[in-house]
Formats: structure tokens, C-alpha cells, sequence
């Protein structure tokens, strides 16, 4: 009786940590997704004057910010065949997919990990253009730092990059400017200090 008394507390407590860590597991889900849309957390290192940044997170954002936030976010084409006016990084087909996505991760991420965003705009025959950047909240403000802004996506490169992405770490504070596009400041946004690609926006105001 005792001993059956003892295996049933042990049965309980393991269904206990069982149900428990699959709702830790649910609350800090890694990949959120919606279609080919992908916002994940990476643990990725960023760094300011060779001093790696601490992230303030996890971070209550509203949903009303972000989408303001990627809506305001612009871009100018560099080369020989680049288009003269300015354009917007993100689409609203995008920005709808995205935000509460974006507002989930930042709600659970933890002070090493940044919210990675892949994204698709300009649906053509087996093709897509592709933005990738990744955002962090660090004194009071968010960063979107861009690695790529409407790359040019055949079907067999998304193919392939669906293969890899859950083992490769693209990190863009890496990287200064791009060859193709540079990020033009909104109101109440400014760059970062040496980069075209990375976006500062103040949560204070």
C-alpha cells in the first residue's frame, strides 16, 4: 500500500513537470509564422564601439507601434539601373502578418536573444523580393537593423533557403551598407553612427 501510495506521487509530479514545461515551452515558442512569414528569436551578439549591446527584453510593445514603426521604414536604390524615388521597405500585406508576430517574440525574448524577421513582398510568377532584419530594444529605443531589403527571390532559392534556415545565423550588424539600397530616416527615427542599414527608433517620445 505504501509503496503504491509512493508510485502514484512520483506518477503525479512527473505529469505535473511534464504539463508544466510544455506550457513554458508554448509561452517561450521559438519560430512564430504566418505563411512563409518567419519572426524568430537568435541568439545573435551586437555590437556598439566593440562593447556587446544589452538588450532590454522581454518588452511590452503595442501593436499600433510597430505597425507605425514598419510602415515609416524607407529605402533608396544604389547602382546604374537604380529607381530615383523612395521606397517603402515593407508592404501592408506584410506589416499585417508581422506585427503581432513581432509583439509575441519581443514579449517572451530574453536579454541575449533578438527577433529575427524573414518576409516576403511583390508576389510574381515563382518569384518574391525579400527584407530580413532583426530588432532589439536597448536604451529605450528599437533597433531594426537590415540585412536584406527586397532581394529578389526565385522559387528554387526559396527552396533551398528553407533547407538551411534552421542552421544558419545571418547576423547584419555585422555589415555597414549595402551595394543595392540604403535605409532613408523617417521622422523620429535616425541611423545608427556608420551604418546604412540599421534603423534607431526612440521609445521615449
Amino acid at each position: 500500500m505504501r509503496n503504491q501510495n509512493l508510485k502514484r506521487t512520483i506518477l503525479f509530479i512527473g505529469i505535473a513537470c511534464i504539463m508544466f514545461t510544455c506550457r513554458v515551452y508554448d509561452t517561450h515558442a521559438d519560430i512564430y509564422k504566418d505563411g512563409r512569414t518567419i519572426v524568430k528569436h537568435e541568439e545573435l551578439p551586437v555590437k556598439r564601439d566593440g562593447q556587446r549591446i544589452p538588450f532590454n527584453h522581454p518588452y511590452k510593445l503595442t501593436e499600433s507601434f510597430i505597425a507605425k514603426a514598419l510602415s515609416d521604414i524607407y529605402y533608396k536604390e544604389k547602382g546604374l539601373f537604380k529607381r530615383k524615388e523612395t521606397l517603402r521597405v515593407f508592404q501592408d500585406e506584410e506589416i499585417r502578418k508581422l506585427v503581432p508576430l513581432i509583439v509575441q517574440a519581443f514579449s517572451v525574448a530574453v536579454p541575449t536573444q533578438v527577433v529575427a524577421v524573414t518576409s516576403y513582398s511583390y508576389r510574381m510568377i515563382l518569384s518574391d523580393k525579400k527584407n530580413y532584419c532583426i530588432l532589439f530594444i536597448a536604451d529605450s529605443s528599437l533597433n531594426i537593423v537590415f540585412g536584406r531589403v527586397h532581394m529578389f527571390q526565385t522559387f528554387n532559392d526559396i527552396m533551398s533557403e528553407k533547407k538551411r534556415y534552421l542552421i544558419t545565423h545571418e547576423n547584419p550588424a555585422l555589415k555597414n551598407r549595402s551595394s543595392f539600397w540604403k535605409l532613408i530616416p523617417s521622422s523620429g527615427q535616425r541611423l545608427e553612427p556608420g551604418h546604412e542599414n540599421w534603423l534607431v527608433i526612440d521609445l521615449s517620445k
